[in-house]
């Protein structure tokens, strides 16, 4: 009989506990950008926002050409670009294919040094 009144108690514990965490974490997700809102608005300015800032470059571009055996993740990592920023910039249709001797284009330089790793991983 004690046996039956520890199991049941720590069930009700248990369950308890599990409901306490849903609705934490409900409410963490409407608060954060978990719940975020799916209007034709929000989604129009994200995505004005990031052709914005993709295309947009200000001041005089830098050359590069590419070395015999380089590939083009390894340029972007060497200036601390993205490569799809400088697929982009370059217009590049295979970024596969990128054959030595080929000139491109570059950022102007900012300054500006990134901190922390990137989330990019080699090929």
């Amino acid at each position: 009989m004690a046996g039956m009144f520890l199991r049941t108690r720590l069930h009700m514990y248990l369950l308890w506990s599990t409901c306490a965490f849903v609705f934490l974490a409900v409410i963490s997700g409407l608060l954060t950008d978990g719940g975020s809102d799916d209007s034709p608005d929000t989604q129009q300015a994200a995505t004005t926002t990031a052709v914005a800032t993709t295309t947009t470059v200000a001041g005089e571009l830098r050359k590069y050409v590419v070395q015999s055996g380089e590939s083009l993740f390894a340029i972007a990592q060497k200036f601390n670009l993205s490569a799809p920023a400088l697929v982009e910039l370059n217009k590049i249709k295979n970024p596969d294919r990128v054959s030595a001797g080929t000139e491109l284009l570059l950022p102007p330089s900012n300054g500006f040094v990134p901190i922390g790793a990137t989330t990019t991983m080699p090929p």
